[in-house]
This record gives structure tokens, C-alpha cells and sequence, in this order.
């Protein structure tokens, strides 16, 4: 999923990049909080195209006080540039953060009189995947890209034993790398340089050097040290913006889930990618790097196994690293019995499961049944209970890491014990 900035930038003129009115300090753990209890594995859907919930930034007015990855106008000053938070954790995660900083962002909309906006499930859903997009797209969120850092990566890892990197091709060996300066955007070099893989093996082999193995960020460095120096007509290639929709269905298709067990589910060799989802919250270069890094092995483990050796186009590969990254925002683990507990200390006071209370039975209210449908009731009603905990003397309930996943798997499982559909499954 590389985002085509062009297309999201034509949304607003105004706005470069606009986020949700979100807090402006994430949620950076992602441990549970300790306890007892049997845990689930939380439905969230994967989305079909992160980018989609763009044109609601403007609508909902988050532009007003919010942008991500653009310089601000004094206007918009109100709240953070979201694209410098690192917004870790898994979508409840951040619901939790939304939560917990809601007051502060309501006293912020009336003072500027913003109406603030109803979020239905469906647009919950789209914004929390453009949210989370973003890290995954931009790497300098987290680490600016460097050039020169880039051009000792390239000579390190020896690729000029193979590569000319201003000119033709070596006889023999590789193609020469100038014509594709400026050019190398991450997906193309992450495809070239995974559909090559056991080509350039054979050629490493014969020159006796070593497989290269990329450190996190060194392949972000090479991206950009193969952009630099081309002229000003040249433009990298970029695809569309990727699906982990459609990256889950290749994920299958290539049968890279012969070997990758995703949560328990598909073969073994390699190692569960729905256990490792932290370690996939990178930008596209340096996914592309953790799979070229294990490409070596896979090789030999797919002559094993008899499996072709798998290719990628380059919207198959945007696609796939679109899903390999969307694993940890819908990988959430939870524990239903903790998430009673907090709701007996936070949310009791109000709200009953089974009988009467001042604010609604959540187990009886219609459509709670799946996660964002959750964050979306929470996010529209926080003004009514806003009003409610100031005239009760109570001081507004804030979720530590986890702690709103632990309450949502609770919720969910009320509704199943009275008949809705669950959307959590047992683990």
C-alpha cells in the first residue's frame, strides 16, 4: 500500500495530509496488563484500501486542528502533526488513546466551534486504517532516510561486486544501477530484488560473497541512495495504494502460508507472522528488507517442499507488504475476564450488562457486536458522558496498553451470551 500522495493531496488543497482528532500523545506499549483469564483473538477486518478514509478529514473537520506529515498552518496548530507520533499498539490501542484524551479534544472543538462530528463504524474503520497507514507508508515518521548512510550500505553489503551503481552493467554480473536512479521507489526495488532472489544467489555464489542481511533502516538508506542523483524527469515508480485485503488473499494464493502460520492457522517452517506483528510495524523499505533478509532460506526451504519459486508483480508485492504490515493492527489478543474487572471499576457506575444503570445496558444496545463498532458508540457519546461523570464528581476513566481490548473482548462476549454474533474466538 504506497500511498499516492497526489491523490490524496486533491482532496483539500488546504491539507496535504489531515488527520482524526486523535491525542496528542499516543499509546506507545503494547503489553497486556497482567492477569488470569482465557484469551481471545479479536475479529478486525482488514481493510481494502487504507486510503480510502482520506476525503473524512476534511469532512469531520479534523483538518482543523490535525495534519500528518505537512507543515501546519497556524490555524491548524491546534493539535500535533500526527505523522510525528509513532502510533504503535494495535487498533484498540488507539481507541484507547482516542478515549483517553477525548475530553481534552471535545474543550478544543468548542472552543474553535466545531460541531463535533458523528463517526459511524464503517468511517471508524477507514480512519483508523489511514491512521495506521501512514507509519507503514512514510519512514521518516520514525527515521529520516539517508543517502550517504545508503551508499556505505551499498558498499558494505558488497552489491557493487555485482553492481555498477553509475553506470552499465559488470560483465557478467548484474545490471548497472544509473538508469534506474531516481527511479528505485521501495516497492520496485523490494520486487526486483525478491523475484531475482535465486539469480543473483547463483551470481553470489560464484563471487564468493556472502548473502547480504539488512540491519532495520539500512534498506530505507539504500532506497534513497538509489533515488538520489537521478535527474529531475525522472520519477520513481509508485503503485496504487495497496490492499491487505487482497494481500491476505495472495498470502494464500502463493502459498506463502504453507510455511507462515498466521495466529496459529497454516503450516510451519517459518516462523508465525501473527506473533511478530510488532516486528512488521516498519516502513515499506524496511519489510522489504526483513523478506530479503529470510529469502535465502525460503529458497532452499521451497526446494524442500517442491513449491515453484513464487514471483510478485509489483502490485502483488505492494499488496503483500500491505497485509504483512496490517497483521499487527488486526492481531488483537485480549482477555475478557480482565475487561470485566474494568468495567466493574470504570464503567459500573453508569452502565449495568443485564440490568438497569444510568446510562444503557451495553449488552442489550443493537450493532455492539464487532470492534469498531465499539470505538465509533464510544467516540459520538463521550460528550453525554462527559456531562454525566462531571455531575457525578467522577474523574474520566483512562485505559493503560491493552486495557481497551481487555473491555471490548468483555462487551463482545456479553453480546454473544445473549445471542449476537461473537466476534472474538477463543485461543
Amino acid at each position: 500500500m504506497h500511498l499516492n500522495r497526489s491523490r490524496i493531496q486533491s482532496t483539500s488543497a488546504r491539507v496535504r495530509w489531515s488527520l482524526v482528532a486523535v491525542a496528542s500523545a499516543m499509546i506507545a506499549g503494547h503489553a497486556t496488563p497482567s492477569g488470569q483469564g482465557e484469551s481471545v483473538v479479536l475479529t478486525v477486518r482488514l481493510p481494502d484500501r487504507p486510503a480510502a478514509g482520506a476525503r473524512l478529514f476534511v469532512q469531520k473537520s479534523c483538518a482543523r486542528c490535525h495534519t500528518i506529515g505537512a507543515q501546519a498552518s497556524a490555524q491548524a496548530r491546534v493539535g500535533p502533526d500526527l505523522g510525528r507520533l509513532l502510533l504503535s499498539g494495535t487498533v484498540l490501542d488507539l481507541a484507547g488513546a482516542l478515549w483517553n484524551h477525548a475530553p481534552v479534544m471535545r474543550d478544543k472543538m468548542q472552543a474553535l466551534k466545531i460541531q463535533p462530528p458523528t463517526i459511524t463504524s464503517t468511517e471508524m474503520a477507514d480512519i483508523v486504517a489511514l491512521l495506521t497507514a501512514y507509519r507503514y507508508d512514510a519512514a521518516e515518521v520514525s527515521r529520516p532516510a539517508n543517502a550517504e548512510a545508503g551508499r556505505r550500505v551499498f558498499m558494505a553489503k558488497r552489491c557493487a561486486t555485482c553492481h555498477n551503481p553509475n553506470g552499465s552493467r559488470w560483465d557478467g554480473l548484474g545490471p548497472g544501477l544509473q538508469k534506474y536512479r531516481g527511479r528505485s521507489s521501495a516497492i520496485f526495488l523490494a520486487q526486483a530484488m525478491w523475484n531475482h532472489g535465486p539469480e543473483m544467489a547463483s551470481v553470489m555464489d560464484a563471487q564468493a560473497v556472502p548473502w547480504p542481511k539488512f540491519a532495520p533502516g539500512e534498506m530505507d538508506d539504500l532506497v534513497a541512495y538509489l533515488q538520489a542523483g537521478g535527474s529531475a524527469s525522472d520519477r520513481a515508480e509508485y503503485f496504487q495504494p495497496g490492499s491487505p485485503r487482497r494481500g491476505a488473499e495472495l498470502f494464500s494464493s502463493k502459498r506463502c502460508i504453507a510455511c507462515h502460520a498466521v495466529r496459529d492457522r497454516g503450516g510451519r517452517g517459518g516462523p508465525d507472522l501473527g506473533l511478530r506483528g510488532h516486528e512488521l510495524v516498519a516502513s515499506v523499505p524496511t519489510i522489504a528488507g526483513l523478506m530479503w533478509n529470510h529469502s535465502e532460506t525460503m529458497a532452499a526451504e521451497f526446494d524442500k517442499r517442491g513449491i515453484p519459486q513464487i514471483t510478485f508483480s509489483g502490485q502483488e508485492m505492494v499488496d503483500v507488504i500491505a497485509y504483512l504490515y496490517f497483521l499487527n493492527y488486526a492481531t488483537v489478543r485480549a482477555t475478557p475476564a480482565r475487561g470485566e474487572k474494568l468495567f466493574a471499576a470504570r464503567c459500573s457506575a453508569c452502565h449495568a450488562t443485564g440490568g438497569k444503570g444510568t446510562g444503557p445496558d451495553l449488552a442489550a444496545v443493537p450493532h455492539l457486536d464487532e470492534p469498531f463498532a465499539i470505538i465509533a458508540a464510544m467516540w459520538n457519546h463521550a460528550p453525554m458522558m462527559a456531562s454525566e461523570i462531571k455531575k457525578r464528581g467522577l474523574t474520566w476513566p483512562r485505559f493503560e496498553p491493552g486495557e481497551a481490548a481487555d473491555l471490548v473482548a468483555f462487551l463482545l462476549s456479553t453480546h454473544q451470551t445473549t445471542g449476537s454474533s461473537p466476534s472474538g474466538s477463543g485461543r
